[in-house]
């Protein structure tokens, strides 16, 4: 199965020499942002996308940017509103220049008209491009199925990330629900208190085994982790990258039990 790792996983490394370090880790593919605020880490997506290409790496799925006390007026009328989804429209056009498949995106808020028109508009561009446009499940249960009980689109997919999941609704089993629409994997793990983007053994109480249960019934999909080391500062990135590789391996072969036992 493909693997992969978020461009920037805690360490304030060079661009390029972060992107070898991933490569000889074993990792063949990448997760990014088009944020502007990260372009100081990570430099400008164009650039990344030439230092991945130039180091034989997928890059899987980008993060559309957000800021989240604005997110809630996607789902209401006025300017506001209005701009969030026309950056959205700019973002993925952007996508679609790099090749990109498959967009991130975090939706907060309260179901309304007004956001179904805004997202069906924006649904239709993905179609336009071929870009898969995958929600993210974040500390907003309600809205997340509201938008995939509404909506049918041939577009409209599904990111799941483990860590949020852990934190904020663990009785919410979003693969089971949700994972016929599963275009990406945010993975990483925590404490079941804080958003930690950390790993075992690390820290992290998820149940891997059920993820990997889960996983093997569904289309397969790179084993993408959106890890990030804020805590265990002592731990070098070369070895902090094995330990998250170690634990992707380890997830694929449970992944592959799971698949020959047929449950």
């Amino acid at each position: 199965m493909d693997k992969g790792i978020s461009f920037y996983f805690g360490y304030n490394i060079p661009p390029e020499e972060r992107v070898k370090m991933i490569k000889e880790a074993g990792f063949n593919c990448v997760i990014t942002s088009c944020d502007k605020k990260f372009t100081s880490e990570n430099g400008t997506l164009k650039s990344q996308t030439r230092l991945f290409k130039k180091h034989g790496l997928i890059l899987t799925s980008l993060h559309l940017s957000y800021n989240t006390p604005d997110l809630h007026y996607f789902w209401q009328e006025g300017r506001k509103g209005e701009h969030i989804a026309k950056n959205t429209m700019r973002e993925i056009k952007l996508a679609h220049k790099y090749n990109i498949k498959n967009v991130v995106i975090h939706l907060f808020g309260i179901y309304s008209s007004v956001g179904e028109k805004r997202l069906l508009k924006i649904l239709d561009l993905c179609s336009k491009y071929d870009i898969n446009l995958a929600v993210e499940n974040i500390d907003c249960t309600r809205l997340f199925a509201d938008i995939f009980s509404k909506i049918q689109h041939e577009k409209l997919k599904f990111c799941y990330d483990s860590g949020h999941n852990n934190v904020f609704d663990k009785a919410t089993d979003y693969l089971q629900k949700y994972g016929d629409k599963l275009a990406a994997l945010h993975l990483h793990d925590n404490n079941g208190k804080a958003d930690e983007h950390t790993i075992p053994p690390l820290s992290g109480t998820i149940d891997w085994d059920k993820i990997a249960l889960r996983l093997s019934k569904l289309n397969e999909v790179s084993l993408d982790y959106e890890t990030m080391n804020r805590i265990h500062k002592q731990i070098f990135a070369s070895t902090f990258l094995a330990l998250v590789k170690e634990h992707a391996d380890e997830l694929e072969k449970k992944i592959q039990h799971y698949k020959t036992k047929k449950i």
